[in-house]
């Protein structure tokens, strides 16, 4: 029997064919009907024909792959905020947004409707570890009133999982040196490290998380762990109750301390929040019962000893010092002691408030409060003090003292005049300006030098000038190596030797 041509025969949109039509195509074919006969008689297209009979297999439908929808690299995060923050949607589409979501608030309210019919249990099985086993780090920000402005803060909280004692201290950012630094300010106030420290998946750690289930860690973050020689331990994803001990007294630090306090700096800050720590630890916990200090005891002599050196220092940024005795550091300039001028020193931020300039063997050299101001100057008196009289302006001033002030002087400056015409008080200036850092007799000896190798220019003095020792100042650090080359220079009398040579061939 031959099918009619009626809808149930009609192709589908697409080209699909059903498995009547698939059937009746082959047995048509089989009867010796033509393509164009068979597609009169099912109404459907030729190449749809040409394809049955090419396909041995039955034809399946193959739903498409849908696009990806905007929310959908968010979903972790969005059922997190729902399940347990308990946030509106309003809510967590501004947060979502902080993230970089596009979509609109339809989108994301179509997908909450699909999730709010089976939140996960919330049940969790309590862990409570041995002494010295683990801790947990954590942090969150909280607005205070630092000098009668608000300002936002951030609060790195640390507790011990046996005895539930605590450290906190605070930043005015969250950068991987304040987190570094907060972290091995905590191990140093409880005098050694557990086996396991417990961390959230902040990226200032936690680079990823991989398919197979291992995590990258932050390499900078793994030398603090090796060198304090703890386990770091990030816990489960969008599961933030693993971390539960520290988690919990943030909540109780907004109510009772931030709320309603008013700080004169961070300092004040940070003092006042470890002695609200310290009270509280003087209290029996409600799951121990003990007091987190009494009970600290217990666990205080089984903590990983702690290393000599700190490691905070050492995550620092070098910088060379200008001859007007300052450093540049976010596009802001601070003064250092003027010992220091056209030298390399270090500097690293503390707390996000400070900025700590050190030389090249670690002592800090100088301290300064962190501006926001861009292009801002900080000065600070004391490091200028010991400077002779500054400099002349002039070019027949600069001649005068230059000419007064060194012997044969005279002659150089005809030098200078005769290499470089008009730039001669520019360089006649910069030699001048050496007096601060190298005494005048250094100076003398190395002009005459410059005038036998016929170098008279202030790059070629100043080169020479690295052979001889810095002024003797009562600030200064004695033995301290500021060279930044391993490569040994060469003494003058060797220069000495060579230009006598020269001389004979001539």
């Amino acid at each position: 029997m031959i099918p009619s041509r009626n809808r149930k025969f009609q192709e589908v949109k697409g080209g699909m064919i059903t498995m009547q039509q698939w059937a009746a195509i082959r047995q048509l074919e089989k009867q010796g009907f033509g393509k164009r006969t068979i597609t009169r008689m099912l109404g459907i297209s030729r190449n749809t024909v040409r394809r049955a009979l090419k396909q041995e297999d039955i034809p399946k439908y193959e739903r498409k792959k849908l696009p990806v929808k905007k929310v959908d690299p968010f979903q972790g995060m969005v059922k997190e905020m729902l399940w347990e923050k308990e946030f509106i949607g309003t809510r967590i589409l501004t947060e979502i947004k902080k993230e970089g979501y596009t979509g609109s608030l339809t989108t994301l309210y179509r997908f909450l409707s699909t999730v709010k019919k089976d939140p996960p249990l919330k049940t969790t099985c309590r862990y409570e570890t041995d002494p010295a086993e683990q801790g947990q780090f954590d942090w969150t920000s909280y607005e205070v009133i630092l000098g009668g402005k608000k300002c936002k803060v951030t609060s790195f909280l640390f507790i011990l999982g046996y005895s539930r004692r605590k450290y906190m201290t605070f930043s005015l950012n969250q950068t991987l040196a304040s987190v570094i630094e907060a972290l091995e300010e905590a191990l140093r106030f409880f005098g050694g490290s557990p086996e396991k420290v417990l961390l959230d998946n902040a990226k200032q750690m936690i680079v990823e998380h991989l398919s197979d289930g291992t995590v990258r860690i932050n390499e900078t973050f793994l030398k603090l762990a090796g060198l304090y020689r703890f386990k770091p331990d990030p816990c489960k994803l969008y599961w933030p109750r693993t971390k539960g001990k520290v988690e919990r007294p943030f909540y109780y630090i907004e109510q009772h301390f931030i709320k309603g306090g008013e700080f004169s700096s961070l300092e004040d800050l940070i003092k006042r929040g470890q002695s609200f720590i310290d009270s509280w630890d003087d209290r029996p916990n409600g799951t121990t019962l003990e007091k987190p200090r009494v009970r600290f005891e217990e666990e205080r002599d089984l903590l990983i000893s702690l290393p000599v050196a700190r490691f905070s220092p050492t995550i620092r940024e070098l910088r060379k010092v200008s001859w007007d005795c300052l450093v540049s550091f976010r596009a802001v300039r601070y003064s250092c002691p003027h010992r220091f001028a056209g030298k390399r020193v270090w500097v690293r931020e503390s707390h996000g408030s400070v900025l700590e300039v050190m030389d090249l063997s670690g002592s800090v050299i100088a301290r300064h409060s962190l501006s926001d101001k861009k292009g801002a100057t900080i000065i600070q008196k004391q490091h200028y003090e010991g400077i002779k009289s500054s400099t002349p302006k002039t070019a027949p001033r600069i001649r005068e003292i230059f000419v007064e002030t060194f012997s044969k002087a005279d002659v150089f400056y005809q030098g200078l005049v005769k290499m470089t015409s008009y730039n001669a008080p520019y360089h006649a200036k910069k030699i001048l300006e050496q007096r601060r850092i190298y005494e005048d007799q250094f100076i003398e000896e190395t002009l005459q030098k410059a005038m036998e190798f016929g170098a008279f220019s202030h790059q070629a003095v100043g080169n020479i000038l690295k052979e001889y020792p810095l002024k003797e100042d009562p600030l200064s650090i004695k033995n301290a190596n500021y060279s930044l080359s391993s490569t040994t220079r060469r003494p003058l009398s060797e220069y000495n030797l060579l230009l006598t040579e020269v001389k004979e061939g001539i």
